[in-house]
This record gives structure tokens, sequence and C-alpha cells, in this order.
């Protein structure tokens, strides 16, 4: 059976956001809105009055710290009481995925109004959720995907360029991935779809996404590598079959977030990291490494566990032999598409990997 998953409209242009009430309003009349502090700042008087415009009223909550299962629960309760029929989120991957599980659970409609290129959590059918001080909890598998998605390329061509690196890192992440699946399993149609989207996401970001993290891009170049980021990238995972398709870099990045000194890097960051160690499992030749290496370098993405151990190798050490058993005993999947052997071959492989990065800085 093939389930199916996309938003019912996605909208990725300038000034689409004083639209936002219109776009709204055929979806909800009351809305409740999770956001971050500078996100929400970031919208609020385009937002504010084009809600106001179509009569739709609403209740802001200021989110911080992680998404968790407490706080689905917590947001999901006050909602209902607030007779919301619509969820607004507003803000990266964290705000994403937390008001993703409210709608759920709620089971109302949900609009993804994103300030940063990050990932593609605003359109994913998915809430990745933590515990209160950042380990992975769990991934809580949405019914459907966002019904809207509201990307505006005037607020986020001035967002912080690190997200955009970070989401650009993390899209081409799906095609480096994806790849090395399918040479297991040709005859999944659905898994050579997801690889022929991330191909066509690839593509795009290898031409333009340099130039749009340069602030070199025009308005259509840039709303192309958005459209890489937010509506391909998440187009790859919109399409289901019942089996697992993660790759060794995802599972990277959810062992490493177990370490509470990483957790200053992006998502995008640790799965570049993670797509180096892939590389050197892989033994792909050096100038194939080579090349990624001076992708990671142009995107300013360069730091290694043992950076995080500040300069303690007894730490760097442990650290590595607590991801490589983590990524083993979560994610078994890498061992049964031969992505890695077992725990030692990966622990070495990470040092490899931070021994090639932190050589070439």
């Amino acid at each position: 059976m093939l389930k199916v998953k996309t938003p019912k409209e996605y909208y990725c242009e300038s000034g689409i956001l004083s639209k936002s009430g219109e776009i709204i309003s055929g979806f909800g009349r009351e809305a409740f809105i999770i956001a971050g502090k500078k996100a929400y700042d970031s919208v609020k008087d385009i937002l504010e009055e084009s809600l106001k415009d179509e009569h739709i009223g609403f209740s802001l909550n200021i989110m911080e710290g992680y998404p968790t299962y407490d706080k689905v629960k917590a947001y999901s309760i006050a909602s209902y009481e607030k007779k919301a029929d619509i969820i607004i989120s507003i803000g990266g991957g964290k705000i994403c995925d937390t008001a993703k599980g409210v709608a759920n659970m709620r089971n109302i409609p949900v609009v993804m109004i994103p300030t940063v290129a990050g990932t593609c959590a605003c359109w994913a059918a998915r809430s990745i959720l933590y515990t209160d001080d950042g380990n992975f909890d769990r991934a809580l598998w949405n019914e459907n995907n966002p019904d809207i998605i509201i990307a505006d390329t005037d607020i986020l061509k001035n967002s912080p360029k690190r997200y955009l690196a970070a989401g650009i890192l993390d899209t081409l992440a799906k095609w480096y991935e994806f790849e090395p699946l399918i040479e297991r399993d040709k005859k999944d149609v659905v898994l050579r779809q997801d690889v022929a989207i991330a191909k066509l996401a690839f593509d795009i970001l290898e031409e333009l996404g340099l130039k749009a993290y340069r602030g070199e891009a025009d308005d259509d170049e840039l709303r192309q590598v958005l459209d890489a980021i937010f509506f391909l990238a998440g187009a790859s995972g919109s399409f289901a079959n019942g089996k697992a398709y993660r790759g060794f870099a995802h599972s990277y990045y959810y062992a490493s977030t177990r370490v509470k000194e990483s957790r200053y890097q992006l998502h995008g960051e640790k799965v570049a990291f993670g797509l180096l160690v892939q590389f050197v499992l892989k033994e792909k030749p050096a100038e194939y490494i080579d090349k990624f290496i001076r992708d990671l370098k142009n995107y300013e993405i360069t730091d290694i566990p043992g950076d995080w151990s500040k300069g303690n190798p007894e730490i760097t050490k442990e650290t590595v032999e607590k991801i490589a058993g983590l990524i083993i005993k979560e994610s078994p999947i890498v061992v049964e598409k031969g992505l890695v052997g077992d725990e030692a071959q990966c622990a070495k492989a990470i040092e490899r990997a931070s021994e090639l990065l932190g050589s070439a800085r």
C-alpha cells in the first residue's frame, strides 16, 4: 500500500505574508499561534494586520526550549480551551514540529510560516520530539502534512545565513543518503522516486546554493533554493510504502543529540558531518571527499566532535564511542543496509572524518 501525504497549499514568493489572512481564512477563524520570539517579531506587523483584515482571531504563545511531548499535550489543551480551530507555526524546525504535533492531536489544520530555511520541517508529516534537556526522544508520525506553507522570501532572505547553510546541507543529504540505498533495492519504485526528487534538489543547490548563502542570488534564484529545501526535500519523504529509508547521516544526528556539549550545532550541521562519516565508511575516492570538505568550508560548517570536548582527548574518545554505540543500537537499519558493519568500524570512521575535516580547516 502506498500512502501519499502532502500540504494542500504551498506558497514561496516575495510579499506573500501580506496575503496570509486571506489564505488562512479558508481553513479556520480562530488561530492558536506557536512562535519563537525573534521569529514572531520578524512577521508581527504584516501578519497581525492581515489576520485582522480577515477578522481572524488569534492568541499568541511564545515557545522556548525543545519540542517535547509534554509541550505538545499542553498546547493541545490550551488551544482547545481557546476554542482554536487552526494552529499557526512561526519559526524554525522546533516550532514547526511542536505545532504539527498539536494540530495532529487536535485534528485541526496547521499553517507553517517558516522564518528560517534550516530544514524541511515545515513540510514533513512528522514531529521530531526531544526531552527537556535536548536528547532525541521520538518521531511522532502525524496523520497529515501541514495544510498550508507560507514562505515569504522577503522574510527568509534576511534570516541568519547559518540556518540557510544548514538547510542546504540537510537537503543535499537526501540525495547522499538515498543513493546508496537504491544499490540494494533497485526495484523499489518509491525509493527510486525519492532518489529522483532528491537529485533534482541536489542539482539546484549545487548550482545556486553557495550563491544564495553569500547573498548574491537574485529573487528567482533564492526562491529555487528555498523550493529545494522546503518543497523538494519535503516531497522526497511524502510517499510511504511501509519501508524505512533512513540513511547514515541522520542516524548520526539522532545519536549526537545525546551529547549535551554538541547542542549548539544545528540539525543540518550535524547531518553534514554525518555525511562525511558515511563517505569514509563507503570508501569514497579521495577527490570525492575533498570536494565535499571544500563544500563544508564554503558553508562554514567545520566543527567536529573534538570541538565539543574543549581539548580533552579522553572526552573526545568517550564521545565518539558513545555516538557509535547509539547509532548501531538505535538505527539498526544502517547495518541492515550495509552502511556500516559494527560499532568499532563506526567509531573508527567518525575519528577518520574528524581527522580529515580538522586538518582541512
